[in-house]
């Protein structure tokens, strides 16, 4: 039913997915899905709320394991990136609607500002590890602003249902991601790598 509730929500979009639209789906009876989800809100928050929950655990590995620590300043930042693109080219259907959502509820914008500052601290912990000669502060408002910014292209980049029309904000463009890298590498005064 999740599943089904997914790719309904992401193709027709929330408001036009009616729950006999996910049952059919989902090929069992509506009345199934009325014994797990009240209703369609209930159904979505749930949705979002698991998506959420196992991302942020995923991203919290990817950054405490030993691969993280034992990374380079610019290595962190291509993870940093990396975190960033993967989201929205494997889930970009389910991150439409939930930024969509994020317009018009204010609990759903500020569970994903949250979860955006803990990525951003995150990859901070680890450059600040890296950095020692670097003000922790400013690194850690450094690498927040990045994320901000270069998420905020991403989620544009995708906000569309058929993506941004214009060249070169193609999430699947390996040039988007690249110049993200280098950019980010500059604002943050390290050393640009080779790809």
């Amino acid at each position: 039913m999740v599943t089904s509730a997914v790719a309904l929500f992401a193709k027709r979009g929330f408001e036009a997915t009616r729950m006999t639209d996910i049952a059919s789906h989902a090929q069992v009876p509506v009345g199934t899905v009325y014994q797990h989800f009240a209703d369609k809100d209930a159904l979505l928050g749930a949705i979002v709320q698991s998506y959420r929950a196992c991302r942020m655990q995923e991203i919290h590995d990817l950054c405490t394991s030993a691969e993280a620590r034992a990374a380079s300043p610019a290595e962190l930042v291509r993870l940093h990136l990396d975190i960033v693109f993967s989201a929205f080219t494997c889930d970009a259907g389910l991150l439409r609607l939930i930024e969509r959502m994020r317009l018009e509820n204010s609990a759903v914008h500020r569970e994903q500002s949250g979860a955006n500052e803990t990525v951003a601290g995150l990859i901070a912990d680890r450059l600040i590890e890296k950095l020692p000669g670097r003000d922790p502060v400013q690194l850690r408002r450094q690498v927040f602003y990045l994320h901000s910014i270069i998420r905020g292209a991403v989620v544009w980049s995708v906000l569309p249902t058929g993506g941004e029309l214009g060249a070169g904000l193609q999430v699947t463009d390996n040039s988007f991601a690249q110049e993200a890298l280098l950019m980010s590498l500059r604002y943050l005064a390290l050393e640009e790598q080779p790809t």
